[in-house]
């Protein structure tokens, strides 16, 4: 870690002199908690005692043919978890398929089985932006595949694209796996259409798989390369974030990244959008808006090789992808919500919003007011 620092500090008064950055000109209607990590999830400690399904309070799968060990399942802090034992469950690990997906029946899901989180960025960092948080807008579900010795073998992130409302033209997704001590891990990258990599991203491709982008320290997963190629073909630069505008169509995509059998670990070591620590490995979700160096994460996780360090000049003296009053550009629920239309402010739209960054509660998705949401379509 001390080389960042280093870089960062020599790279300051090259930055002041030639790198223009855009002013905060937006200040929220209340303060953020100068501590507040803007969490959303937790790690739920659970010990089954026999092969089991997880299911959560609406009765949702967040865990099938699990064996019996210790158990840190990623969810919602309002999430409750019940098992129950599945007398069905043989396991099967290592099938011989042309699917990548069908090799374990280990699965821990996030959220749940079927249902999706959501996403949202602000595109103009390292500015606080309009704080609609609608510029990148999609659902995600996980699933992390393991062995029956609970070593998680392979992740498959699920992407529902819901809306776009930034006035960039490139737009990328990509994920990280990144460990305290910048191991890699990833073996091959499927995808479920092409992923149209080449504008942002440096990879190798051997018949239907791919590498993880080449040049950095730990493993950079690209989800896609163009992400408004997965929504339908129109000349507007907005999509789905103005309830006077037609309805533009959405598709579906994965992305399934095979561990390198030699670096597989167990479940229990894994982590979500947190700070990479020694001993755990941490997956992070990132969005890039205009070319490589434009990398947009949620607070405290990690910037690859390629990130424009000069940004944090604007953020000073904070460098972990929160502003000096404690804002952030990312920001998820685990729940499928609805995003605030084009300059509606996120915390007109989630009143909730106020009180749960000022320390007050466990969320901010509920109530919601429906005159700021995008209503058009629901996902």
């Amino acid at each position: 870690m001390r080389y960042r620092f280093i870089l960062l500090f020599t790279i300051i008064p090259l930055a002041f002199s030639c790198v223009k950055m855009p002013k905060n000109n937006y200040v929220p209607d209340f303060e953020v908690l100068e501590d507040f990590d803007w969490k959303t999830i937790e790690y739920r400690p659970m010990t089954l005692t026999q092969t089991s399904i997880v299911l959560n309070e609406a009765g949702d799968t967040v865990g099938m043919s699990l064996p019996a060990g210790n158990y840190n399942f990623i969810v919602g802090k309002t999430t409750t978890l019940t098992a129950i034992p599945d007398t069905s469950a043989t396991s099967v690990n290592e099938v011989a398929t042309k699917a990548p997906n069908d090799k374990y029946k280990e699965v821990i899901y996030f959220p749940a089985k079927g249902s999706y989180a959501t996403v949202m960025f602000e595109d103009l960092f390292p500015a606080k932006g309009d704080m609609d948080m609608n510029d990148i807008v999609f659902g995600i579900n996980i699933e992390f595949n393991m062995d029956k010795d609970l070593r998680l073998r392979a992740i498959r992130i699920n992407i529902q694209p819901r809306a776009i409302g930034s006035s960039y033209s490139a737009i990328a997704l990509a994920a990280s796996l990144s460990g305290g001590l910048y191991d890699k891990y990833v073996d091959k990258i499927y995808y479920s259409s092409a992923p149209s990599l080449g504008g942002f991203f440096n990879v190798t491709s051997s018949g239907s798989s791919y590498s993880a982008e080449i040049g950095n320290i730990f493993d950079v997963i690209p989800l896609t390369g163009n992400f408004r190629g997965h929504f339908a073909n129109s000349p507007e630069l907005f999509h789905n974030v103005r309830n006077v505008d037609p309805v533009i169509g959405t598709s579906n995509f994965w992305v399934y990244i095979d561990i390198l059998p030699s670096r597989i670990f167990h479940i229990s070591n894994l982590t979500f959008l947190d700070p990479p620590g020694l001993g755990y490995v941490n997956l992070d979700i990132f969005a890039l808006f205009g070319d490589r160096g434009k990398e947009i994460h949620f607070k405290g996780t990690r910037p690859t090789a390629f990130f424009y360090y000069p940004y944090f000049v604007a953020t000073w003296p904070k460098s972990d992808f929160s502003s000096p009053d404690n804002w952030v550009w990312a920001i998820l629920s685990d729940q499928s919500i609805r995003h605030p239309q084009e300059f509606a402010k996120i915390y007109h739209a989630y009143p909730s919003f106020t009180s749960w960054t000022s320390g007050g509660g466990s969320g901010w998705s509920s109530p919601a007011v429906t005159e700021f949401l995008y209503t058009k379509k629901t996902f």
